[in-house]
């Protein structure tokens, strides 16, 4: 479990700093970033800034703990994100644009099969109850 717990942290940070990084370059409409959406792209102008602040908040909810069924939606918003991205870097003709897609889609998707192993594995060391633990009953 312990492993599976490291796999995931190092797997989604990687993630989601690259998810970070882009946010940050639409929402600060950095020059190449804003030129290569809207011109290459032919994409608006704030939908930049559209992009930026859903990522930013998938992200934030990726790394709040608890919330599992939020971090799914998450995960949705971030695979459409790259499939969007794929079907638009193809459309345009850049299969530079569309292979990275793959690859970010590919690290987003390690990491949600990585949150589900993990949360399977805290689900069934609930229901074993604590004597599967290791931990001694309690005396009542």
């Amino acid at each position: 479990m312990r492993s599976i717990k490291i796999a995931y942290w190092v797997i989604t940070l990687c993630t989601l700093t690259g998810f970070a990084i882009s946010a940050f370059n639409e929402i600060a409409h950095s020059p190449k970033t804003f030129i290569e959406t809207t011109q290459l792209l032919g994409y608006p102008p704030y939908f930049l800034t559209l992009l930026g602040v859903a990522k930013i908040i998938g992200i934030l909810v990726l790394l709040v703990p608890p919330y599992y069924r939020l971090k799914e939606w998450a995960y949705a918003g971030l695979t459409i994100d790259c499939i969007a991205a794929f079907w638009s870097e193809t459309a345009v003709g850049n299969p530079m644009g569309s292979i990275k897609a793959v690859v970010v889609f590919a690290f987003v998707m390690l990491s949600y099969v990585l949150l589900l192993r993990m949360e399977k594995g805290l689900n069934k060391r609930a229901e074993s109850g604590p004597m599967a633990a290791g931990t001694p009953p309690q005396a009542g």
